[in-house]
């Protein structure tokens, strides 16, 4: 039989699947995104505050908790160059079991590996979302006080206006709250209108619900010169296509809704937005992930948006920017002894851009109850993360000037 291949073939041969295997393997380096900082927030971290738990029992932890632990960080933005404002939502997951935890903003430094600090992240202060005025129009928990609690409100997302207002998302309602920069509540909660007239009700705030349980604002960004707030619901509102969330604008002085943006379609009906964050007047970014953690996870990645493009279903056309469970850490700056980081956690529901190539991300710990690392209990996990493209930033976003 005559032979297919001469030996004199061979050598080239290896050596043209080698640099093909080579190329191949450095376009996939290229495209990975990089953990550039590392930091955490212990989950067993309490400030004063009401005895808080009382009702909580899991993974060691029973409470009541002696103070208000800091968890459940849900949303973000910048307060100035070395610190980050977190919303927290409505603290240990139910209105049953969180009518003791209070809600707060918190302002904290991460002290990044990777960028010259230790890992750790140290509170500074918090602002308490108060109803001064009583403009609720229902009943609190604290009637007297009027501190708002995890039993009134469930907050998920967080912008904040030109004004210096704060415009919080709600999973309740869903409703959107606007306070000032000291936590004040200014209005009473805006409701959210249906395409069809009627509002969009959840169970915890209706006997006739068009939206499940706890779908509400999970995601929220507002525009570069922040007078454009665009609100995302986590889950699928009653007649519209399953798996398929709108994305509303509202104007942020007056919250005023003004008829959607657009819709954002999810690439698995059981998946869920975790937040939202803005590049450029046009372009945002997306977390979607499963409701998995640790080893079962399987879909934590991050889209990028463009409001003025749609595919031809007239949804918003999606690129991945990152795979959060396949990250490049080659300082190891999370300290497992592994080159390769991933981000397991159930829930991931911070972001925010601070250059064209620079985001952070960071975790609500859920505590006491997930486990994305066992065998211990979730901490609150901020990173840096490196593009593998740099994003078309808009000059008034990213780190504040000094």
């Amino acid at each position: 039989m005559r032979k297919l291949f001469h030996k004199s073939w061979i050598a080239p041969f290896l050596a043209i699947v080698l640099l093909i295997l080579f190329l191949r393997s450095a376009v996939t380096a290229q495209n990975l995104t990089t953990l550039v900082g590392f930091a955490a927030l212990p989950a067993d971290v309490f400030v004063p505050g009401a005895n808080s738990g009382a009702k909580i029992s899991a993974n060691g932890r029973t409470g009541s908790f002696n103070g208000q632990p800091i968890q459940g960080l849900s949303a973000v933005q910048f307060a100035d160059r070395d610190s980050f404002w977190f919303l927290t939502d409505n603290g240990f997951g139910s209105k049953e079991n969180s009518s003791d935890f209070l809600l707060r903003l918190y302002q904290v430094t991460p002290n990044f590996r990777g960028r010259g600090g230790n890992g750790e992240v140290k509170p500074l202060k918090f602002f308490q979302l108060i109803d001064h005025d009583r403009k609720v129009p229902f009943k609190l928990v604290n009637e007297e006080s009027r501190m708002l609690t995890g039993a009134d409100f469930d907050p998920e997302s967080l912008v904040i206006a030109s004004d210096r207002s704060v415009w919080i998302g709600d999973e309740f309602g869903p409703y959107l709250l606007h306070f000032d920069q000291y936590g004040k509540l200014l209005a009473p909660p805006i409701s959210t209108p249906d395409l069809k007239g009627g509002w969009v009700r959840s169970p915890q705030s209706s006997d006739k619900p068009n939206l499940a349980a706890s779908k509400g604002f999970e995601a929220m960004a507002i525009n570069p010169d922040r007078t454009k707030i665009y609100p995302m619901l986590e889950g699928t509102v009653k007649g519209d296509p399953e798996g398929v969330l709108r994305i509303y604008q509202v104007d942020a002085q007056t919250g005023k809704f003004n008829g959607l943006a657009g819709y954002y379609k999810l690439e698995n009906s059981e998946h869920a937005p975790g937040d939202m964050t803005v590049i450029n007047e046009n372009e945002y970014l997306v977390i979607e992930r499963d409701a998995k953690q640790g080893k079962e996870a399987k879909f934590k990645k991050i889209y990028k948006i463009d409001l003025t493009r749609k595919d031809k279903n007239q949804y918003f056309e999606k690129q991945e920017i990152a795979d959060l469970l396949n990250i490049e850490d080659p300082n190891d700056l999370n300290r497992d002894k592994n080159k390769q980081f991933q981000f397991p956690f159930v829930t991931i529901e911070n972001l925010l851009v601070l250059d064209a190539n620079t985001i952070l991300v960071a975790n609500d710990n859920n505590y006491p109850f997930t486990m994305a690392r066992p065998p211990y209990i979730d901490n609150t996990e901020i990173i840096l993360l490196r593009l593998a493209r740099s994003l078309n930033l808009d000059s008034r976003i990213g780190l504040p000037k000094r």
